[in-house]
């Protein structure tokens, strides 16, 4: 499992921190666990709580629910793709070795699925574009995001771009994480993201 989309909270209740950590990454872990093998439609806080070992009651000191737990882990993923964008690799390779390395679970969050609608998903990563936009100063794709008039729905047109290649990958049956696919999908980030120089 990628550590990627793990995230813990330190909590201050009456002036003492209450670091709340190994609960919090096992939800997160069982969450991740589930979403590999099945649409967000699909898994409920009860088998979130049977995967982590936790008892739901626990489940809701930390989240209010499912998709609240969905935003803590894709606010971390985010996060942690902006850092590493940081330091040395351009953006598009980051981004897709992010897509080809989590198919699954992003075909999972963002493709509709014959049982269900994943609509709801699309909303908490695009509030966490929005969010992550607000304050962002280095990536182009956020500050293209905060710069629009229509914030909302440029977050919905980029996450719109990652949902296409998920579902590329999987309607073709290609390995994500293969050379050829990933220069594939560096080419076509850069190009509609304007990322980075970069010849298609």
């Amino acid at each position: 499992m990628a550590a990627i989309f793990l995230h813990s909270n330190i909590r201050i209740l009456k002036g003492v921190v209450i670091i709340s950590i190994r609960t919090e990454l096992d939800l997160q872990r069982a969450m991740y666990q589930l979403l590999e093998q099945r649409s967000i439609s699909q898994i409920t806080v009860e088998q979130i709580c049977t995967q982590a070992f936790i008892h739901r009651s626990s489940f809701y000191r930390y989240y209010t629910d499912k998709f609240d737990l969905l935003y803590q882990m894709v606010m971390h993923a985010l996060e942690e793709l902006l850092a590493a964008e940081r330091t040395d690799a351009t953006g598009s390779a980051i981004m897709a070795q992010f897509i080809g390395t989590h198919t699954q679970i992003l075909r999972h969050l963002l493709v509709t699925n014959p049982e269900g609608d994943n609509s709801r998903s699309q909303r908490v990563i695009n509030d966490c574009f929005v969010t992550l936009a607000q304050t962002e100063e280095s990536d182009r794709v956020l500050i293209t995001i905060r710069q629009s008039q229509h914030p909302d729905l440029t977050a919905y047109l980029v996450s719109g771009v990652v949902t296409s290649i998920v579902q590329w990958l999987s309607n073709s049956g290609r390995d994500g994480q293969a050379e050829s696919t990933q220069a594939t999908i560096r080419a076509t980030l850069a190009t509609v993201f304007s990322l980075e120089q970069h010849s298609v």
